[in-house]
């Protein structure tokens, strides 16, 4: 009924209170195309046999858009079918997925790789991976080494190998004196040297050789540093590389 009402009011306007003109010819409403829909007066001609309490049924056809739409379905259907998986054109979603993720990866490795650089003497680890500690070794031996010896062994600077330090022996503290030097010692600072990620290797390879014993080992200078259970944990790989890493340095 309300579907009835709707359309009487879309077909009915100023131009249906005029009189009607016997050789006009009577045009369908917009909506009534779209929807397929018969007119009152010819309702008798879709009207079924059968009789529910006096309610009588119309069979009325499938509106074109539904149908329409339908086959294009279909169509996509087939189409979605051959492209995805007969030709195999572009990837499926858990395909989609996985490349996303190996995208994702490397987009944190990538960050993880540039935030390296930020690092300072409130958030510097111990850097244990070989390569860290090789970078590390090689601007030690071309920077450092003039004053702190080739092997740490101490020179004009102290000895870095024992566990004496004249500023405290933890990988924040020689991050520290490395970065901002000690003016007053004759230590320089080498933070417009090198880079935060150099200086975090360099402290690494001088944390790596503490107690490598090496030949003509300067005397002990400043306290004795001892580092507590969590430090001492956050070192265990690398005091594992100790005697390959000064095997190679004394040879």
């Amino acid at each position: 009924i309300l579907f009835t009402t709707f359309r009487t009011m879309l077909s009915a306007g100023p131009a249906a209170k005029k009189p009607a003109v016997a050789s006009a010819v009577k045009r369908k409403p917009l909506l009534d195309k779209v929807n397929a829909t018969v007119t009152i007066e010819e309702e008798h001609s879709i009207m079924l046999d059968h009789e529910y309490d006096g309610i009588r049924e119309l069979d009325n056809v499938l509106p074109p858009w539904w149908k329409y739409g339908f086959y294009v379905t279909i169509v996509v259907a087939f189409i979605y079918m051959i492209v995805y998986h007969v030709t195999d054109s572009l990837p499926l979603q858990k395909a989609e997925y996985e490349t996303s993720l190996v995208k994702a990866e490397a987009e944190v490795a990538e960050y993880m790789k540039s935030s390296a650089s930020n690092v300072d003497e409130t958030t510097v680890k111990m850097l244990n991976d070989p390569s860290d500690l090789a970078a590390g070794k090689e601007i030690f031996i071309g920077s450092c080494a003039a004053c702190h010896g080739r092997f740490g062994e101490g020179g004009v600077g102290p000895n870095l190998t024992d566990n004496y330090w004249m500023h405290s022996g933890g990988v924040a503290d020689i991050f520290k004196s490395n970065k901002y030097g000690w003016p007053d010692k004759r230590m320089k600072a080498w933070k417009e040297d090198f880079s935060p990620m150099q200086i975090a290797q360099i402290t690494s390879y001088i944390r790596s050789i503490t107690g490598s014993n090496p030949p003509n080992a300067k005397e002990k200078q400043g306290d004795l540093y001892e580092e507590t259970v969590q430090q001492a944990d956050s070192l265990a790989v690398t005091h594992d590389t100790l005697p390959k890493l000064t095997s190679q340095a004394l040879h």
